[in-house]
């Protein structure tokens, strides 16, 4: 048997010679080639090369999935109500259970024995898939992250009269957070279970504010959820035209910042990240810092056409000389600009050393010659 990352049995995973057998629970064999054959076999994409074998801090911070679970499901929101009006009751689901010896508590016959005060119902503000957030996991590894539990609690008393609103509790000295305390609402970092062949590409987690726990577009999705919610005719300085108009959202006080926004643009984390674990928390600082390619274009292109001397003589050249800049051929200037630059300055520093040295040696040498 082969062993996990833990020194525990797979028990259906065995090696054969250079290969690893799987028994599927369906009596099928596969045969699988390691990740060491396919590199001698140059079998493996260079983003892949790039990505796990020259980037070591990938390897060791990064969980598999990290990368290759490219979707995740994200339910943003729970937007829970309890209502006690009009004598209205609910299921008591867990004292159900008790009576079930299997523990089944879904659409039995005597739910109606185990009926309590209240009814309760739950919506959600709105479903994403793509491109799950990133954080660090309960084992300290950078990992998929979707919404865990974010209740915003209304409560109907038995007079009709509301009790909650769209109220978020919060939680005091937790997660870096002081007596005001941080919004009981949760990120948890996860095993998607979406493992594809193709993974994230780069600029998925490199250039994305909410892979960085900044949230959807930076948290403009929902900038200010304190604020109701109203679409309708309206002039630019949103006052309302209709004298009769509905809420489409209605506001919830205690939420300052979207719902998928784990941490603001201080740095400050904002709701709780993977509570169950000790080791779970947003990307901190110094993580973030590393992750962060935004803005990386910039670096040339503000000298390019015609900015800088050197550049606007070679960007001319190239258009006479009938050069297409397509993709191929940017990635190969990038990287010959990157090789150039390391070079003159490794070679220029071996330059003046040398020059120091010899400058040194020579006065020396002329010291000496006039104390003679």
């Amino acid at each position: 048997f082969l062993l996990s990352a833990r020194g525990n049995p797979l028990t259906k995973a065995v090696r054969k010679g250079d290969k690893v057998v799987m028994h599927l629970s369906s009596g099928k064999d596969i045969m699988l080639s390691p990740l060491k054959t396919l590199k001698k076999e140059n079998k493996i994409s260079q983003e892949g090369l790039v990505a796990m074998d020259q980037i070591q801090a990938h390897t060791d911070k990064l969980e598999c999935y990290t990368c290759h679970a490219t979707w995740a499901p994200q339910c943003y929101g729970c937007h829970v109500k309890v209502d006690y009006s009009e004598g209205k009751q609910n299921p008591d689901y867990l004292a159900s259970s008790k009576h079930h010896v299997n523990g089944k508590t879904g659409e039995v016959d005597t739910l109606k024995d185990f009926l309590v005060d209240g009814e309760v119902t739950e919506t959600r503000s709105y479903l994403r898939w793509e491109d799950p957030a990133l954080s660090q996991n309960g084992e300290g590894r950078v990992s998929p992250t979707i919404p865990g539990c974010q209740v915003s609690l209304t409560v109907i008393g038995k007079e009709g009269n509301t009790l909650l609103q769209n109220h978020i509790f919060k939680i005091p000295n937790a997660e870096g957070a002081g007596e005001e305390g941080i919004n009981a609402i949760t990120m948890s970092p996860v095993q998607p279970h979406t493992v594809s062949k193709a993974s994230r590409t780069c600029e998925s987690c490199h250039s994305s504010l909410k892979a960085m726990g900044r949230g959807i577009n930076g948290g403009k999705y929902f900038a200010d959820q304190t604020k109701t919610t109203i679409v309708d005719l309206m002039r630019a300085d949103k006052t309302l035209l209709p004298k009769q108009v509905d809420e489409q959202i209605p506001a919830i006080p205690n939420l300052k910042h979207e719902f998928s926004v784990m941490i603001d643009e201080n740095g400050t984390q904002v709701q709780t990240v993977g509570n169950h674990w000790k080791l779970s928390q947003a990307l901190d600082n110094e993580t973030r810092a590393k992750l962060d390619r935004s803005g990386a274009c910039l670096s040339c292109h503000q000298e390019i056409p015609n900015e800088d001397l050197a550049v606007s003589l070679m960007v001319h050249t190239a258009k006479f000389a009938g050069v297409t800049i397509d993709n191929s051929m940017h990635k190969s200037i990038v990287n010959k600009s990157i090789l150039l630059g390391a070079w003159v300055q490794v070679l220029g520093g071996l330059f003046l050393g040398g020059v120091v040295v010899y400058l040194y040696m020579r006065r020396r040498k002329q010291m000496r010659c006039k104390k003679d």
